[in-house]
């Protein structure tokens, strides 16, 4: 990808570009790590012995003891194996889910939609102390929230939230996929059962993420062979956890920096907005939301065709929707927050990362606002 690419690359929500460092940890680790961690020969138990250095350095810098970490493909998967295995183990257990947590955690509960509950959040985007608890049942096993959500960048506290949670007796699990590797992420002041991550979302490998677990009696979601303690079958990435790891470390050393950069981003488009007089919402607040994140609502606008719109003119952003049969639908997140669907459809998120510069953003901005400004013409 080149360069003027990169410059006008503001989804990092959606991915990261990896590190050169995760991607040389990778290439290395496949070309001396060759043999199968579960092999009992040299080959094997030298991939093994490496396999567990890397599990033990990524979970030091995570402030993680007490437990178990457990590599997967990703987020999605983990936020699968913790819902299914925790409710189909309580036949008559409910879940607790926040209601702007990511799709795959999402849709895991409502497989179990006669024995799930929503949990609402206040005007702000967050998850209110009183309001957990008082939704908190007797029979509610398990709590689902998101640490940053995917669609507005609002970080929720997470310390807090455990701490309800460990008082009612109810297990926790919280999706860190946008978080770790943006924000500081020490999960040994964070009460939770279960945290996942992915780690494409913070410039390592796709297809490797995994989960924190402190809950060790999870059935497996594979079946298979005994990987991962009996708890993950299939055998383990070890090249994809080594650029997991060295894309950690690149993350947090640039981490108090970027915050500062990323976050004066993100003001340069508000102020942008803001002096161009057209209409629209901040959905969030920017300065305690995560860094570089930025969700606007633009009422009465197409979300979708506004994306589609900027892409045409070399800039990569998201939205806030879904599209079903072609049919745009209001994001379950945006709603959430309080917004009418007419708001929500007309939703982009922005997120940038250390290939953003302020002069690719400057020019984002001014397209941004003549892009909109057309759209809303079109509409009369």
């Amino acid at each position: 990808m080149n360069s003027d690419c990169l410059d006008r690359y503001f989804d990092y929500a959606a991915a990261a570009p990896p590190f050169e460092e995760a991607l040389s940890a990778q290439l290395e680790a496949a070309r001396t790590w060759f043999g199968n961690p579960s092999s009992a020969h040299r080959p094997g138990a030298g991939a093994r012995a490496e396999l567990e250095r890397l599990r033990g350095a990524f979970a030091a810098r995570c402030g993680f003891t007490g437990g178990r970490l457990v590599f997967t493909s990703g987020a999605t998967e983990a936020n699968n194996w913790v819902v299914h295995g925790v409710m189909r183990a309580a036949a008559t257990g409910r879940v607790l889910v926040a209601a702007d947590v990511h799709a795959s955690a999402w849709n895991a509960c409502r497989r179990y939609a006669d024995r799930m509950d929503v949990l609402p959040l206040d005007s702000s985007g967050r998850i209110g102390l009183p309001a957990l608890a008082a939704a908190i049942k007797p029979a509610t096993r398990l709590v689902c929230c998101s640490h940053v959500a995917s669609e507005t960048g609002i970080v929720q506290d997470v310390g807090a939230i455990a701490a309800v949670c460990e008082r009612r007796g109810v297990l926790l699990h919280i999706d860190g996929a946008q978080a770790l590797g943006h924000i500081p992420v020490n999960l040994a002041t964070i009460a939770c059962d279960f945290y996942t991550f992915s780690a494409h979302k913070f410039g390592g490998p796709r297809g490797c993420g995994g989960v924190f677990t402190r809950f060790p009696t999870v059935d497996p979601l594979l079946d298979g062979g005994a990987q991962e303690g009996g708890l993950r079958s299939g055998t383990e990435n070890l090249p994809g956890i080594a650029g997991t790891v060295a894309a950690l470390e690149q993350a947090l050393a640039s981490m108090a920096t970027e915050t500062k950069r990323l976050r004066e981003l993100s003001s340069v488009v508000r102020g942008e907005l803001e002096r161009s007089g057209v209409r629209f919402l901040v959905n969030g607040e920017p300065a305690r939301s995560a860094p570089g994140f930025l969700s606007l609502s633009f009422p009465g606008l197409d979300g979708h065709a506004l994306v589609a719109d900027l892409a045409v003119q070399g800039f990569a952003v998201a939205t806030g929707s879904a599209c079903s049969e072609d049919r745009p639908e209001p994001s379950r997140a945006i709603l959430a927050l309080g917004r009418s669907p007419n708001e929500a459809l007309g939703t982009v998120r922005i997120s940038f990362g250390r290939t953003s510069r302020p002069e690719a953003v400057a020019a984002f901005a001014r397209v941004l606002v003549e892009t909109v400004r057309r759209q809303a013409g079109y509409r009369g």
